[in-house]
């Protein structure tokens, strides 16, 4: 198996890391960085636990190479907060009570933020309707 060198932007910090060609976003996040809010379940592309954002659009990290990253940016659940404070998102979440178990919850919060960041006037229908 080839190794590469891969440079890529975690979270807002730069990474320069080792990996094999043949493994996973998901692998280099969870074994590499040791970043484990990002879920592993059905490792085929199903249901969608190890989402995360590159470059602001969510993919299957699962399905992802990590190499594909070279060069880009990926945004985990553990990169959501910012100095402590919860995003709209995350407080939406907790305040509606949307967690169930929280297995899930780390993807669908990316989905959320990527669709806040792809249409920002969906929170203000959300505001206008009184979801708050």
């Amino acid at each position: 198996m080839a190794k590469h060198m891969i440079k890529l932007t975690v979270n807002g910090i730069d990474r320069t890391i080792e990996t094999g060609s043949n493994k996973t976003l998901l692998w280099v996040l969870r074994r590499k960085l040791g970043l484990t809010g990002t879920k592993s379940a059905c490792e085929r592309g199903d249901c969608g636990l190890c989402t995360v954002l590159l470059d602001d659009v969510p993919v299957k990290s699962c399905l992802t190479l990590g190499v594909e990253a070279n060069g880009h940016n990926v945004a985990t659940i553990e990169g959501v907060a910012k100095g402590g404070v919860l995003s709209p998102v995350q407080r939406e979440f907790i305040e509606h009570g949307a967690l169930q178990c929280g297995f899930c919850t780390p993807a669908v919060v990316l989905a959320g933020e990527a669709l806040l960041k792809r249409k920002p006037e969906t929170q203000a229908l959300s505001d206008a309707r009184g979801c708050r």
